[in-house]
């Protein structure tokens, strides 16, 4: 899994003493950028597609960004998909002024696709650096995963939830749960973060198949799909993964046909075939990469 290219750095929103690395492989002579950010505790050169993705993008004259967003491998914890986005958008601002990027598509895995649909379509995505569009790759939905499943680490999770939705109403939302979860969880995690990903109206909650087509009447939720898919203004695509042992449905397709619907011709949709959430199976990465290759060949041309 190595990768030639080109070790940079870029500012982070907070300013010029605070810089990541990022890495751009690919055709590194193109304009044309897929910018990627993976999931949680995800950081550079992960998931395993990400090799052979970049193989086909420098076959079709793209380049891949790979970075080191504030969020990367345990730093989800105490952060945000607003966080993330704004890395993202830091990123793209400096390589088009840096690196002569023209064009730009985001890409996330897991909930990496929530920053992508929170990118494009959250109310402050109008202050970002604009892109051609995005893609979505494994999209599940993690309250879902918790809610179906019952292990003893899930367990502690749940349990955990019911003292950060107590600190939440308490105004504490940025108060360390207790250093046994965090154990547990690997991370040091906020009361939000964990609500976020987790609890009933998280700002994480993008994915789940119960989000109604509108908030009429009201519910808990905050992301119904008229206020996310429906407010694509670009074209996206959903690669779901077939095996996806974090999917919670017998079939997907007619939640993505939902998606799909509440785009407006936005979104496109397809099943990656016998591939699980990272996509480790070889066959599977090539045909992520030729589905990839190919919407992008699609929507903005050679």
């Amino acid at each position: 899994m190595s990768l030639h290219g080109t070790l940079s750095l870029f500012s982070l929103p907070q300013g010029d003493d605070y810089k990541r690395p990022y890495f751009t492989t690919g055709d590194v002579s193109a304009t044309r950028a897929i910018v990627f950010i993976a999931g949680l505790y995800n950081g550079l050169l992960e998931p395993a597609f990400v090799t052979p993705l970049a193989h086909a993008l420098e076959k079709a004259k793209w380049k891949l960004i790979l970075f080191a967003w504030s969020g990367q491998y345990d730093g989800f914890g105490s952060g945000s998909l607003d966080r993330d986005v704004a890395d993202m958008s830091s990123l793209i601002k400096h390589v088009r002024a840096q690196d002569k990027v023209q064009d730009v598509v985001i890409m996330g895995h897991s909930t990496g696709s929530q920053d992508v649909i929170h990118y494009l379509t959250s109310p402050t995505a109008s202050s970002r650096e604009p892109v051609l569009g995005g893609i979505m790759q494994a999209p599940a939905s993690d309250r879902q995963y918790f809610a179906e499943k019952s292990t003893e680490g899930v367990d502690v999770w749940k349990a955990a939830l019911v003292d950060a939705e107590r600190l939440l109403k308490e105004g504490k939302k940025d108060t360390l749960m207790s250093p046994e979860f965090c154990k547990t969880a690997g991370t040091r995690m906020t009361a939000y973060r964990l609500h976020s990903l987790i609890g009933v109206g998280g700002d994480d909650d993008y994915f789940s198949s119960d989000l109604p087509d509108t908030n009429d009447p009201p519910t808990p939720h905050v992301h119904p799909l008229a206020s996310s898919f429906g407010k694509l203004t670009t074209p996206a695509l959903v690669l779901w993964s077939e095996k996806d042992e974090y999917g919670y449905l017998d079939d997907q397709r007619p939640l993505l046909d939902r998606w799909i619907a509440a785009s407006n011709g936005k979104l496109s949709a397809k099943v990656v075939t016998g591939a699980t959430h990272g996509v480790k199976e070889e066959t599977s990465q090539r045909e992520l990469c030729d589905l990839t290759v190919g919407w992008l060949t699609e929507n903005f041309g050679e």
